[in-house]
């Protein structure tokens, strides 16, 4: 297996210096890569953060490592250290080192891509093989549309932002700066709005006219789905992370900086405050405010408002010791069961 390599070499000392941190060892050894605690090398470096892994970081081969103040009581075969506050803070620090030196899509549009005469692409935007943009739509400076990706007519990609391969934007929706968006994603698919006959049971469908809007520093990952609104917007929050495989329904308003995990969904016109986050699996009903700071943890069903700061577990979602000790007593239920049924076959209850 290859590890990712630096795009060139760096000396402990150096890379100390670029994560803010102090230096321990041979300040001039030379390191070329990168790797995890397992795989890493005599001239790769990487990073102890969680005490789960103090037994790897203690045997690993790296060159160097990043490692955390608290982490100095242990004897590491590594050679030289680097101290720092957040080691996968650092170690990300160094990540960009590579990511920057990679190949970025090239300015222009690819011929075998449609472009409409009254759509607009900047000079530096690039536009990848077989993609579309329709007419009113706009790619901005630095942005960047993969291959098959389809921009609606009047949308818009802002500047520096990143469609990979394979994402549709729909008609209307806007897209701010440094968003990134990952392939296979659907930005302003109609929302789920339908009314239903109570005679005959049959389903109209209720135009959806409204748009989404993606704030700047967005970033969203594969197979996301978020609906336009029925009108107005689904709005995402500026800085707020999409895993993979969440579901936004429509008129959907996020706060700033939210962390919405894999197969986590909010449904139609639910309001979530900054900093929100959704673990994995997590389900928010309807029309429902989540305050800033809320948690939900991981398969929560959330079936009503959640004030500011809670964390709630559970389905439906309790707060958090609550739910706890309600898990704690469902695993003594069958004694509990037993318990009584014995009680009452001595007080001479029969059923």
């Amino acid at each position: 297996m290859t590890t990712p390599r630096l795009p060139f070499k760096k000396t402990v000392s150096e890379l100390a210096g670029i994560v803010g941190g102090r230096a321990e060892g041979d300040p001039s050894y030379l390191l070329t890569g990168v790797a995890g605690l397992h795989e890493a090398g005599a001239q790769d470096v990487s990073f102890f953060g969680n005490p789960r892994y103090s037994e790897a970081a203690v045997n690993s081969g790296a060159g160097c490592l990043l490692l955390p103040e608290n982490g100095r009581a242990l004897k590491f075969r590594s050679p030289n250290r680097i101290f720092v506050d957040d080691p996968q803070r650092a170690f990300g620090r160094i990540l960009d080192l590579i990511d920057e030196a990679r190949p970025k899509p090239a300015a222009g549009v690819s011929p075998r891509a449609w472009v409409h005469p009254q759509a607009r692409v900047a000079a530096a935007a690039s536009v990848g093989d077989f993609a579309v943009v329709e007419e009113g739509a706009s790619v901005e400076e630095g942005a960047s549309v993969g291959a098959q990706c389809y921009v609606g007519r009047n949308a818009r990609v802002g500047k520096d932002s990143r469609l990979y391969p394979g994402v549709v934007l729909r008609e209307d929706c806007l897209v701010g700066e440094r968003a990134i968006v990952h392939s296979g994603t659907v930005i302003g698919a109609d929302g789920f709005g339908f009314s239903t006959d109570k005679k005959t049971g049959r389903h109209r469908k209720i135009p959806q006219l409204g748009n989404v809007v993606v704030e700047d520093d967005v970033e969203i990952g594969a197979n996301v789905t978020i609906d336009r609104a029925t009108i107005g917007s689904t709005v995402i929050g500026a800085g707020t992370k999409i895993d993979n495989l969440v579901q936004i329904g429509h008129n959907v308003k996020t706060g700033r900086d939210c962390l919405l995990v894999a197969q986590s969904g909010v449904s139609g016109s639910s309001h979530l405050g900054s900093r929100v986050i959704l673990a994995g699996q997590a389900g928010i009903a309807g029309h429902l405010k989540l305050g800033d700071g809320v948690i939900v943890m991981a398969q929560s069903g959330v079936m009503s408002d959640v004030e500011k700061g809670n964390a709630v577990f559970g389905s439906p979602a309790r707060p958090r010791m609550e739910a706890m000790k309600l898990q704690a007593l469902y695993g003594r239920l069958p004694e509990l069961f037993d318990a009584l049924k014995a009680l009452k076959e001595k007080l001479g209850f029969s059923r």
